[in-house]
C-alpha cells in the first residue's frame, strides 16, 4: 500500500515544483511590465516638464500651460506650439471647431477681423481666410448629395449622371428642366404643398451642363461687369446647378425677396429637404449675393439642422463634421 502511494506523492511533488515555478515567471513577468510602465511614466512626465520649460520661454502663464496642456495632446505641442507664441491660443482652444494644425491662421484671421474667437475658428474652417477661387479643390463626390461646389469647390467637366430626370408641368416652366432623380419626388411635393397653401411655385432652372454654365456667366461678364457676375453668378464649375440638386423658383427679380412665394418657401422648403442657399447677410460666408430663389436639395435631417440654426451649408459641414 505505502509503494503504490510512493509515486503519487512523488507526481504531487512535482506538480507542485511546477505550479511554484510558472508563479515566479508570472510575477517576474508582471513585475516587469510594472517597470516598464513606471518608467514610461517617468519619460512622459519629463517631457512633460521639458514642454512647460519651452512654453514657459515662449511666454505663456502657467495657468495657460495647464489649459494647453489639457487640450493639446504632447505630440501636437511639440508640432505646433514651440516655435512661437500664440496670444488668443487658450481662447481658441475652447471652440469645439478647433483644430491645433490651423493655429497660426486662426491667430493672423482673428487679428484682421472683428469676429469672436470661436468665429474666427469656424470661418477659418471653412476656408474664409483664404481668397475665394484661390486654392480651389476638385471635388470626388459629386454624385453625393451632400457634395459641397462652392468658390473653394468645383467640378472640372460635366458629370455623367445617369438618374437625370424631366421636371415636367406644371412642376417647371417648361416641362424641360431636369434635376436628379432623389431630389423630384420631393420636389414635386414641396410644389403640391405650397399649391395646397395658395402658392403657385415652378422650377425657371435646374441643372446645368458646364458649356450652359459657361455661357451664363460669360454672358453675366459682359453685361453687368466683373463685380456684379462673381457676386450673383458662379465660374463654370462652380455652380451647384452642375450637381442637379439646385433649383431656381418662379423668378430672378429682386421683387421675388418681398413676395408671399418667398416667405412660403423660407418657412417650408427645408421640410421637404430643401434649402435656402445663398441667404441675405451671409454673402460673406456663401461668397453670393442674396438669391431667394436658389434652393439646393440636401435632404430633411439635413435642412432640418440648418433651419433650427439659421445656418449655411458650409457652416453645416464645419458644426457638423465629426457628429
Amino acid at each position: 500500500m505505502k509503494k503504490a502511494l510512493f509515486p503519487l506523492l512523488v507526481l504531487t511533488m512535482c506538480l507542485l515544483i511546477l505550479l511554484s515555478y510558472f508563479s515566479v515567471v508570472d510575477l517576474s513577468k508582471a513585475q516587469r511590465l510594472q517597470d516598464k510602465e513606471i518608467k514610461q511614466e517617468t519619460i512622459d512626465t519629463k517631457e512633460e516638464y521639458f514642454y512647460k520649460e519651452e512654453l514657459l520661454n515662449l511666454g505663456y502663464t502657467i495657468d495657460e500651460i495647464n489649459i494647453i496642456e489639457n487640450k493639446v495632446s504632447n505630440i501636437n505641442v511639440k508640432q505646433y506650439l514651440l516655435s512661437e507664441k500664440y496670444n488668443y491660443l487658450t481662447d481658441f482652444i475652447y471652440s469645439p471647431y478647433f483644430k491645433i494644425e490651423n493655429i497660426k491662421r486662426y491667430e493672423e484671421y482673428y487679428e484682421k477681423n472683428e469676429y469672436t474667437t470661436d468665429e474666427a475658428v469656424l470661418y477659418v474652417q471653412i476656408g474664409l481666410d483664404i481668397p475665394f477661387y484661390e486654392e480651389v479643390k476638385e471635388i470626388d463626390n459629386h454624385y453625393d448629395t451632400t457634395a459641397l461646389v462652392n468658390k473653394y469647390n468645383n467640378i472640372t467637366n460635366d458629370i455623367a449622371f445617369d438618374d437625370l430626370v424631366t421636371i415636367k408641368k406644371p412642376y417647371s416652366s417648361d416641362g424641360k428642366k431636369k434635376i436628379r432623380n432623389v431630389a423630384y419626388e420631393p420636389l414635386k411635393k414641396l410644389i403640391d404643398a405650397a399649391k395646397e397653401d395658395g402658392i403657385k411655385l415652378y422650377v425657371i432652372s435646374s441643372y446645368r451642363t458646364m458649356k450652359e454654365q459657361t455661357y451664363l456667366f460669360n454672358n453675366s461678364l459682359k453685361k453687368n461687369g466683373e463685380e456684379h457676375a462673381l457676386l450673383y453668378s458662379a465660374k463654370p464649375g462652380h455652380s451647384e446647378h452642375q450637381l442637379g440638386l439646385a433649383v431656381d423658383f418662379n423668378t430672378t427679380k429682386d421683387s421675388f425677396k418681398d413676395s408671399k412665394e418667398y416667405e412660403w418657401l423660407k418657412q417650408n422648403a427645408y421640410k421637404y429637404g430643401f434649402i435656402e442657399r445663398y441667404p441675405l447677410n451671409k454673402e460673406f460666408i456663401t461668397g453670393y449675393g442674396f438669391e431667394p430663389w436658389h434652393y439646393r436639395y440636401l435632404g430633411i435631417d439635413i435642412t432640418t439642422k440648418m433651419y433650427e440654426q439659421g445656418i449655411t451649408y458650409e457652416e453645416y459641414l464645419v458644426m457638423y463634421a465629426n457628429k
